[in-house]
């Protein structure tokens, strides 16, 4: 097989395995907080991540780098995680996967507030997705009528999102100056000195012994598909694609969790549901075909 077609390939599973972590994620929910949770996926990234990054990088960071790693670690890992995992437990699977579609749109308006950027082109998918978004957030999507407060989860997820922008606009100087592995690391890491004195000693008042089949797998899945099996597939599709090709599977995420949703759960679709993810697929594509200008902090 070529590689081209392996890079896609990797690039469908881990599009797939994250659609599948919005299902399990909410299995967990009931023994572990979003704050433990994330504490947890940290020490464990850290740990899998740095070990890793020791053998085969052995690169060091510059002092002046460690505070932009820091606020990097705080929007992109430790805020972006607590908000997600936490909106994730009171709204739906789709309704979550969608929103997380929305982290572009934001990158847009920070382009537009701090650089004046201003395309029509992004404008429009901005207006676009931002409009399927509210449908989304307020609107009855039919998929679950024993939600405790899907609109508060909507807005949850939506900051996430947000906080997950200002990553992606505060990491570039530093992509371009380190190797990836040593990023995740100290990324990993700085989450660890976050949450430890806020939730430390919740991960020691866990009950793991009453942690059901389901809940364990859920852990599972969460630490070793998603904290390390996508992140070794996307490498390898970024070594293979270009970094474009390699965005526009974010859109499939949404597809994949209504059909496990759907499948699995015998949830149901809406008209609202339809729209609004039609809104946000297109609006976000819209947005992606100029995203490496916003990228670009240099």
């Amino acid at each position: 097989m070529k590689k081209e077609y392996l890079a896609h390939l990797f690039l469908i599973i881990e599009s797939f395995l994250y659609a599948g972590s919005y299902i399990v994620a909410n299995d967990a929910s009931a023994f572990i907080t979003p704050f433990e949770l994330t504490l947890i996926r940290a020490i464990f990234a850290a740990l899998i991540f740095g070990t890793v990054q020791f053998f085969v990088v052995r690169e060091k960071v510059e002092k002046n780098d460690l505070l932009l790693m820091a606020l990097c670690s705080l929007f992109g890992i430790t805020i972006n995680n607590v908000l997600f995992f936490k909106g994730l437990s009171i709204t739906t699977p789709v309704n979550a996967s969608l929103l997380t579609l929305t982290a572009p749109l934001f990158l847009i308006l920070f382009a537009i507030v701090l650089r004046g950027e201003i395309e029509l082109g992004k404008l429009v998918g901005v207006f676009i997705a931002s409009i399927g978004g509210f449908f989304l957030i307020w609107g009855n999507i039919g998929l679950n009528s024993n939600l405790q407060n899907p609109v508060l989860g909507n807005v949850m997820v939506a900051a996430a999102a947000g906080s997950y922008a200002i990553y992606l606009y505060l990491i570039r100087p530093l992509l371009i100056k380190y190797h990836p592995l040593t990023i995740l690391r100290w990324l990993f890491s700085f989450s660890i000195v976050f949450l430890c004195p806020i939730c430390g000693w919740g991960i020691a008042e866990i009950k793991w012994n009453e942690f059901s089949s389901n809940v364990w797998i859920a852990l599972g899945f969460i630490l070793i598909c998603i904290t390390f099996i996508t992140f070794l597939l996307n490498t390898f599709a970024l070594k293979v694609l270009d970094a474009s090709i390699v965005s526009t599977y974010i859109y499939t995420t949404p597809l994949f969790t209504a059909f496990i949703g759907i499948t699995l759960e015998g949830q149901q679709s809406s008209f609202n549901l339809i729209i609004s993810a039609i809104l946000i697929i297109y609006g976000g594509y819209l947005v992606s075909q100029t995203n490496e200008i916003i990228l670009d902090t240099a």
